[in-house]
């Protein structure tokens, strides 16, 4: 079997899109699915890597843009994301600058740095993954949103809340609360642990 462009060469495989044999030449690879150009073109994909489709963030775009919160987020169509993003930068800025922090401000530091960095980095992983899915080298898969996530996201939310309005009313209250936070983590690890077994359980039940 030749291609169907250059009759002198060997196909390598057929066109996913048209079904019509084509050599290595002709063909692009999208995650060991074979296009034309052609189709590619059709699909509204260009048959080079660092093309991306209209109405996308690009990877270099989200990156810069993510410097500034939340704004990256938006770049890439996620606008809960990028609310969640404001609010844990302010609510961090906001509390290493308060006077009631005690001897936690290096370590308030260290997490808006950390946090300001992740921002950016995570815009540009979103935007690099949604190029490529649309490009056909990453398949697209439905984004489903656990119950657990939207738990924890809701958790968070409310706890940044209620220790807003907890320093408002009493000062000295945000002071307290950061002397507790090893019991956040102890509560926190009990609730992972508590997960696993449950999802170990419910395993064997089934098998």
């Amino acid at each position: 079997m030749n291609c169907a462009t250059h009759a002198d060469s060997v196909a390598l495989a057929k066109c996913e899109g048209c079904m019509q044999p084509f050599c290595s030449i002709c063909l692009v690879d999208r995650g060991g699915h074979y296009f034309c150009s052609r189709c590619l073109s059709s699909r509204g994909v260009s048959s080079h890597a660092g093309g991306a489709p209209e109405g996308l963030c690009r990877p270099g775009t989200a990156f810069g843009l993510g410097l500034i919160p939340g704004v990256g987020a938006i770049c890439n169509g996620e606008y809960f994301k990028a609310f969640v993003h404001v609010v844990v930068f302010g609510f961090l800025i906001s509390i290493s600058s308060g006077s009631h922090v005690g001897g936690f401000e290096p370590l308030f530091g260290l997490l808006i740095s950390a946090f300001y960095f992740y921002m950016p980095l995570e815009a540009y992983q979103t935007a690099r993954r949604k190029l490529l899915e649309a490009q056909g080298v990453l398949m697209a898969k439905p984004q489903k949103k656990s119950r657990s996530d939207t738990l924890w996201t809701g958790m968070i939310l409310i706890l940044l809340g209620v220790v807003f309005f907890l320093n408002t009313i009493v000062p000295v209250a945000l002071s307290a609360i950061l002397k507790l936070w090893p019991a956040f983590l102890i509560i926190f690890g009990i609730v992972h642990v508590w997960m696993a077994i449950q999802k170990g359980t419910a395993k064997e039940k089934k098998s």
